[in-house]
């Protein structure tokens, strides 16, 4: 859903140095207006940060998964004795 600005409201987009800022009275949350091009560019990178830490968590529990696996290769394929010989 758009919210058409008023002309008092659009005036702050040229003097404000911050985007401006918008509070829900109903929530009492505030909300940060900046242009939708810039919106979609800051989603972008939130969206492939969030990627990227999904990428890494797969990578880091298959890495534990294969410390805690080649040992267990090692003993079995007699590596761990011929060590002790």
């Amino acid at each position: 859903m758009a919210i058409r600005l008023t002309e008092q409201q659009q005036l702050l987009d040229s003097t404000e140095a911050q985007p401006p800022q918008a509070v829900d009275p109903r929530t009492n949350v505030s909300y940060v207006l900046i242009p939708l091009t810039e919106y979609e560019a800051v989603r972008e990178v939130v969206e492939d940060e969030k990627q990227q830490r999904g990428i890494r968590a797969v990578a880091l529990t298959n890495a534990g998964r294969r410390m805690v696996e080649a040992p267990c290769k090692a003993i079995t394929m007699g590596g761990f004795k011929e060590a002790r010989r």
